[in-house]
């Protein structure tokens, strides 16, 4: 199983990073008046908002150790769809897309980040403290079981 995790991950990251690269920008601002954390709908602290308690984990869902997680937004697709992370992970969504989007929680409220905020080239991003499963979509190029969708695992070991 972990060689399975593993092989996706590898996966992932050379496909995210030669998409990434035709697709060029800036990954290392946040979005014009957007504040220190990318942007967003969020007022309050960070991980905010309400998990989906008992909510469906995804069968392809990829591990990422460490402190820090990132997930690539292109043109009607999160790259790595499906993460989980440990409590207290920042994830960093960066649109390296020709397209505008969005990013909005499935259930509950307290973080995403409106289109306005995630033009391309521009990063959103958001520390997950509280364990639950945060399933989230694109309004533009999706709906909130189809299309651009994605979800953030937070799991004690």
């Amino acid at each position: 199983m972990h060689r399975r995790r593993l092989a996706a991950l590898a996966a992932a990251v050379l496909l995210g990073g030669t998409l990434a690269a035709g697709c060029g920008g800036d990954d290392s601002s946040a979005s014009p008046g957007a504040g220190a954390d990318g942007g967003g709908l969020s007022s309050s602290g960070a991980g905010g908002g309400d998990p989906t308690a008992g909510g469906e984990v995804p069968d392809d869902v990829v591990k990422v150790e460490g402190t820090e997680a990132a997930v690539t937004a292109l043109d009607n697709s999160f790259r790595v769809e499906n993460i989980e992370v440990a409590p207290g992970t920042t994830v960093t969504w960066d649109n390296r897309g020709r397209n505008e989007h969005n990013l909005l929680p499935v259930k509950g409220s307290g973080w995403g980040v409106e289109v306005d905020a995630f033009q391309p080239g521009d990063t959103y991003r958001r520390t997950f403290d509280t364990p639950g499963v945060y399933h989230y979509y694109c309004s533009i190029h999706g709906t909130t079981d189809g299309g651009m969708i994605g979800t953030v695992v937070v799991a004690d070991d």
